[in-house]
């Protein structure tokens, strides 16, 4: 049985795998699959719940699991929370985007923070949710409850748009130390980031007055940004973005190339339909390593010259030190360092740079960019080849390659059998 993020966005392809592939998954699904128990070939039965569970373990349920990846943390231990699934935005690129918001039993929350704080010295929690605090008076209600203030280390992704400056003083009270909201684009999802209709430089000004308004509250902020996207076109939104940085010293950025995970959003089934999709391996679909979506407004050469310019801005030495010197805190200081000059800045230029170098001279490589051919080039297969090591001979045939339309060619066939009236196969 196989369920996560491959078996929601690849279900096509993990069917020829595992006898069961599910998605949302509850108690009813589990049990049903526990009493079918046989083996379907060749291909494997898809199950799905209607909704996201209602409540999941715990810490206190977990920490049998928890507690030995913990010790195998060199330096920074940090466990995983939940608060909430779902998410109430509707970022067309998101998997989260068609998934109702739900907030999880808070009891469980302020068990799970009283258990912490009496089993490790002094805690960091990072909280998993889409968007933490959308109900956050009643979030920061228990947290208050359940432990005194500024005892556990807290790290949340969160949007612009719930931490005005009264949430800050709140989240800093109560020891939130970092924060990862989305910007993504400088001209759509102004609801997010608390811009309106606000594009350009103007949503530059005020995402960078609030981004700083951030950091003098919380000592680390890294603002997320997706590169690629429909709205973009020529220089400009890279310009913009070197702009905010600038603007905004003490930021640390994220940026993902866009990247079309099967079934995982909505707009993926328009890309799949007008053929945008490329086949890379799943190897590869991490949002940097290979951008498996053809740009709308750019050439291949072009958006990856875009791409290396910001990114070399980003993670240049006068940048370092900008970041190094408007951030406040050892730890939040030199990991900015450490993520700059490691395989997420510096080893991310060279990677692109050589990606960008192929694109010129590799007409193989070129083809498979293009769409021209499906053969994956001799750069990629040697990276799986590498990281896999003595896996690799382990890997089935056909593991390289998937039908990257899978999603829009199923739409009109019919959908499998369930498994039992009251289970419905993932659609």
């Amino acid at each position: 049985m196989l369920g996560g993020p491959h078996a929601r966005c690849y279900p096509e392809d993990a069917r020829k795998y595992f006898d069961y592939v599910v998605g949302f998954t509850d108690r009813q699904v589990i049990h049903d699959i526990v009493r079918d128990c046989a083996r379907h070939r060749p291909q494997g039965l898809l199950l799905a719940a209607k909704q996201q569970p209602l409540e999941l373990p715990g810490v206190r349920e977990r920490w049998k699991f928890i507690a030995p990846t913990l010790r195998k943390a060199p330096f920074l231990k940090i466990v995983p929370m939940l608060g909430s699934l779902g998410c109430p935005y509707t970022c067309s690129f998101c998997i989260d985007s068609v998934v109702p918001y739900q907030p999880l039993d808070l009891e469980v929350l302020k068990r799970d923070l009283r258990f912490l704080l009496r089993t490790v010295g002094r805690p960091r929690v990072a909280w998993h949710d889409p968007n933490f605090g959308v109900r956050f008076d009643e979030t920061m209600d228990a947290i208050e409850e359940a432990i005194p203030e500024d005892s556990i280390d807290f790290i949340a992704e969160s949007s612009l748009s719930l931490l005005g400056e009264d949430h800050l003083r709140r989240l800093q009270r109560n020891g939130f130390k970092a924060v990862l909201p989305g910007i993504e684009s400088w001209y759509d999802l102004g609801n997010k980031s608390k811009t309106g209709k606000a594009m350009g430089m103007e949503k530059v000004r005020q995402v960078s007055d609030h981004v700083n308004l951030i950091l003098r509250h919380l000592p680390y902020v890294q603002t997320n940004f997706v590169l690629g996207l429909d709205g973009d076109s020529g220089p400009e939104p890279f310009e913009l973005t070197k702009r905010f940085l600038k603007a905004t010293p003490g930021a640390f950025p994220g940026f993902s190339l866009l990247s079309a995970f099967g079934r995982a959003a909505p707009v993926n089934l328009d890309l799949q339909r007008t053929r945008r999709v490329l086949p890379f391996p799943f190897h590869f679909l991490d949002n940097n390593r290979a951008m498996n979506v053809r740009p709308k407004n750019y050439a291949w050469g072009d958006f990856y010259d875009q791409v290396i310019g910001l990114t070399r801005y980003a993670f240049s030495w006068p940048a370092i030190g900008r970041r190094f010197r408007a951030t406040s805190g050892n730890i939040p200081r030199w990991m900015n360092v450490v993520r700059a000059v490691s395989s997420e800045g510096f080893g991310r230029i060279r990677y692109y740079q050589e990606v960008r170098q192929r694109l010129h001279s590799d007409p193989p490589f070129r083809r498979y960019f293009e769409q021209e051919t499906t053969e994956l080039p001799k750069f990629f297969v040697a990276q799986v080849r590498r990281d896999l090591g003595p896996f690799w001979d382990s890997l089935p045939p056909g593991a390289l390659h998937h039908d990257p339309n899978a999603y829009a060619n199923s739409e009109a066939r019919p959908p499998p059998t369930p498994l039992r009236t009251g289970v419905r196969p993932a659609q």
